[in-house]
Protein backbone atom coordinates (compact mmCIF):
# COMPACT_ATOMS: atom_id res chain seq x y z
CA UNK A 1 0.00 0.00 0.00
CA UNK A 2 2.91 2.28 -0.19
CA UNK A 3 1.62 3.59 -3.20
CA UNK A 4 -1.80 4.67 -2.09
CA UNK A 5 -2.41 8.20 -0.12
CA UNK A 6 -5.37 9.28 1.43
CA UNK A 7 -7.42 11.40 0.11
CA UNK A 8 -10.56 13.10 0.90
CA UNK A 9 -11.06 10.13 3.56
CA UNK A 10 -10.06 7.51 1.15
CA UNK A 11 -7.37 5.34 0.49
CA UNK A 12 -6.46 6.21 -3.77
CA UNK A 13 -3.72 5.09 -5.92
CA UNK A 14 -0.81 8.28 -6.66
CA UNK A 15 -1.16 7.94 -10.03
CA UNK A 16 -5.31 8.49 -9.78
CA UNK A 17 -4.91 11.41 -8.00
CA UNK A 18 -2.64 13.07 -10.27
CA UNK A 19 -4.65 12.45 -13.19
CA UNK A 20 -7.49 14.20 -10.97
CA UNK A 21 -5.82 17.21 -10.20
CA UNK A 22 -4.70 17.48 -13.76
CA UNK A 23 -8.24 17.18 -14.54
CA UNK A 24 -9.26 19.73 -12.13
CA UNK A 25 -6.35 22.47 -13.46
CA UNK A 26 -7.91 21.94 -16.61
CA UNK A 27 -10.76 22.13 -16.22
CA UNK A 28 -10.13 25.65 -14.35
CA UNK A 29 -7.54 26.84 -17.27
CA UNK A 30 -10.87 26.27 -19.44
CA UNK A 31 -12.97 28.25 -17.42
CA UNK A 32 -11.11 30.84 -17.36
CA UNK A 33 -10.41 30.84 -20.76
CA UNK A 34 -14.21 31.10 -21.90
CA UNK A 35 -14.56 33.87 -18.79
CA UNK A 36 -12.34 35.67 -21.17
CA UNK A 37 -14.02 35.38 -24.08
CA UNK A 38 -17.51 36.21 -23.24
CA UNK A 39 -15.63 39.71 -22.73
CA UNK A 40 -14.40 40.03 -26.05
CA UNK A 41 -15.98 41.93 -28.90
CA UNK A 42 -16.03 39.37 -31.33
CA UNK A 43 -18.88 39.65 -34.05
CA UNK A 44 -20.65 36.45 -34.11
CA UNK A 45 -20.51 36.16 -29.82
CA UNK A 46 -23.77 34.43 -29.56
CA UNK A 47 -24.58 31.47 -32.18
CA UNK A 48 -27.50 29.44 -32.10
CA UNK A 49 -31.35 30.17 -32.49
CA UNK A 50 -33.31 31.56 -29.52
CA UNK A 51 -36.82 30.87 -28.42
CA UNK A 52 -38.04 35.09 -27.38
CA UNK A 53 -41.44 36.82 -27.21
CA UNK A 54 -41.05 39.33 -29.75
CA UNK A 55 -43.66 41.94 -27.94
CA UNK A 56 -41.72 41.78 -25.09
CA UNK A 57 -38.51 41.70 -26.32
CA UNK A 58 -39.37 45.21 -28.29
CA UNK A 59 -40.44 46.70 -24.94
CA UNK A 60 -38.03 45.81 -23.15
CA UNK A 61 -34.94 46.87 -25.35
CA UNK A 62 -35.02 50.15 -24.36
CA UNK A 63 -31.37 52.04 -22.20
CA UNK A 64 -32.55 52.10 -18.26
CA UNK A 65 -30.88 55.34 -18.10
CA UNK A 66 -31.72 57.72 -21.50
CA UNK A 67 -34.87 55.38 -22.62
CA UNK A 68 -32.54 55.07 -26.06
CA UNK A 69 -33.74 51.93 -27.84
CA UNK A 70 -31.48 49.41 -27.86
CA UNK A 71 -29.13 47.17 -30.33
CA UNK A 72 -28.95 43.65 -30.27
CA UNK A 73 -25.23 43.56 -31.72
CA UNK A 74 -24.12 45.36 -28.27
CA UNK A 75 -25.42 42.63 -26.19
CA UNK A 76 -22.19 42.31 -23.87
CA UNK A 77 -23.63 38.94 -21.92
CA UNK A 78 -26.08 36.41 -22.27
CA UNK A 79 -27.35 34.33 -19.32
CA UNK A 80 -29.25 31.46 -20.21
CA UNK A 81 -32.61 30.15 -17.59
CA UNK A 82 -33.50 27.01 -19.54
CA UNK A 83 -34.60 28.65 -22.90
CA UNK A 84 -35.09 32.30 -21.72
CA UNK A 85 -31.99 34.55 -21.68
CA UNK A 86 -31.11 37.60 -19.73
CA UNK A 87 -29.16 39.97 -22.21
CA UNK A 88 -26.96 42.82 -20.76
CA UNK A 89 -27.32 45.46 -23.88
CA UNK A 90 -24.64 48.10 -23.67
CA UNK A 91 -26.07 51.56 -25.37
CA UNK A 92 -24.60 52.58 -27.82
CA UNK A 93 -25.35 56.66 -26.45
CA UNK A 94 -24.97 56.96 -22.34
CA UNK A 95 -22.63 53.63 -22.31
CA UNK A 96 -25.31 52.11 -19.34
CA UNK A 97 -25.45 48.67 -19.56
CA UNK A 98 -29.29 47.79 -19.24
CA UNK A 99 -30.74 44.09 -18.56
CA UNK A 100 -33.18 42.40 -21.04
CA UNK A 101 -35.06 39.13 -20.68
CA UNK A 102 -36.36 37.78 -23.75
CA UNK A 103 -39.40 36.37 -22.07
CA UNK A 104 -42.35 36.79 -19.41
CA UNK A 105 -41.95 35.68 -16.09
CA UNK A 106 -44.94 34.85 -13.17
CA UNK A 107 -44.61 33.98 -9.93
CA UNK A 108 -45.53 30.34 -8.49
CA UNK A 109 -47.94 29.28 -5.76
CA UNK A 110 -45.63 27.59 -4.00
CA UNK A 111 -42.41 28.70 -3.07
CA UNK A 112 -43.36 32.64 -4.56
CA UNK A 113 -40.30 32.14 -7.14
CA UNK A 114 -40.12 33.81 -10.27
CA UNK A 115 -40.42 31.37 -13.24
CA UNK A 116 -39.83 31.67 -17.14
CA UNK A 117 -43.28 31.51 -19.24
CA UNK A 118 -41.60 29.64 -21.84
CA UNK A 119 -39.74 27.09 -19.51
CA UNK A 120 -43.28 26.25 -17.78
CA UNK A 121 -44.97 26.00 -21.75
CA UNK A 122 -42.27 24.21 -22.77
CA UNK A 123 -41.78 21.69 -19.63
CA UNK A 124 -45.19 21.05 -20.21
CA UNK A 125 -45.66 19.98 -23.40
CA UNK A 126 -42.96 17.50 -22.75
CA UNK A 127 -44.64 16.08 -19.91
CA UNK A 128 -47.53 16.30 -22.25
CA UNK A 129 -46.33 14.23 -24.76
CA UNK A 130 -44.41 11.62 -23.29
CA UNK A 131 -40.93 12.92 -23.22
CA UNK A 132 -38.62 13.97 -20.27
CA UNK A 133 -35.85 15.72 -20.29
CA UNK A 134 -33.34 14.64 -22.48
CA UNK A 135 -36.15 13.83 -25.57
CA UNK A 136 -36.93 17.30 -24.84
CA UNK A 137 -33.00 18.13 -25.12
CA UNK A 138 -32.40 16.37 -27.77
CA UNK A 139 -34.94 18.51 -30.06
CA UNK A 140 -33.39 21.56 -28.67
CA UNK A 141 -30.22 20.26 -30.09
CA UNK A 142 -31.20 19.36 -33.23
CA UNK A 143 -32.87 23.20 -33.62
CA UNK A 144 -29.65 24.61 -32.26
CA UNK A 145 -31.45 26.11 -29.15
CA UNK A 146 -29.47 26.04 -25.82
CA UNK A 147 -30.72 23.03 -23.64
CA UNK A 148 -32.97 22.74 -20.30
CA UNK A 149 -30.46 21.19 -17.41
CA UNK A 150 -32.54 18.68 -15.82
CA UNK A 151 -32.61 20.58 -12.72
CA UNK A 152 -34.20 23.10 -13.89
CA UNK A 153 -37.01 20.80 -16.22
CA UNK A 154 -37.40 18.94 -12.53
CA UNK A 155 -37.99 22.30 -11.03
CA UNK A 156 -40.92 23.00 -13.83
CA UNK A 157 -41.96 19.49 -13.71
CA UNK A 158 -42.84 20.13 -10.05
CA UNK A 159 -44.87 23.41 -11.32
CA UNK A 160 -46.94 21.94 -13.67
CA UNK A 161 -47.32 18.19 -12.48
CA UNK A 162 -50.33 19.40 -9.71
CA UNK A 163 -52.19 21.30 -12.87
CA UNK A 164 -51.76 18.01 -14.79
CA UNK A 165 -53.21 15.82 -12.01
CA UNK A 166 -55.67 18.60 -11.55
CA UNK A 167 -57.12 18.44 -14.77
CA UNK A 168 -56.86 14.23 -14.75
CA UNK A 169 -59.29 14.18 -12.03
CA UNK A 170 -62.08 16.80 -13.44
CA UNK A 171 -61.64 14.69 -16.36
CA UNK A 172 -62.34 11.37 -14.75
CA UNK A 173 -64.78 13.21 -12.87
CA UNK A 174 -66.80 14.38 -16.11
CA UNK A 175 -66.36 10.76 -17.64
CA UNK A 176 -67.75 9.32 -14.68
CA UNK A 177 -70.66 11.59 -14.55
CA UNK A 178 -71.38 10.86 -18.37
CA UNK A 179 -71.48 7.30 -17.52
CA UNK A 180 -73.74 7.65 -14.88
CA UNK A 181 -75.72 9.77 -16.72
CA UNK A 182 -76.41 7.57 -19.86
CA UNK A 183 -76.80 4.61 -17.68
CA UNK A 184 -79.67 6.10 -16.33
CA UNK A 185 -80.90 7.26 -19.58
CA UNK A 186 -80.52 4.20 -21.20
CA UNK A 187 -81.56 1.57 -17.89
CA UNK A 188 -84.49 0.11 -19.60
CA UNK A 189 -82.83 -1.13 -22.56
CA UNK A 190 -79.79 -2.47 -20.43
CA UNK A 191 -82.04 -4.53 -18.61
CA UNK A 192 -83.72 -6.08 -22.02
CA UNK A 193 -80.34 -7.10 -23.40
CA UNK A 194 -79.54 -8.26 -19.82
Amino acid sequence: MSDHIRYKGRFIKKKVLDKKIKIKNALQKKRKGNDLSTNSSEPNLYEGNRVVNLKFLGEKLKCVKCFEVLCLNNIVHEQHLGLNSILKVKCEKCDTLSIVPTSKTHSTAGNKSKHCDINTGVVLGAVHAGYGCSGLNKILACANIPTISPQLFKRYEREVGPAIEKAAKESCKRAAKEERQLVNENIDKLCDLL
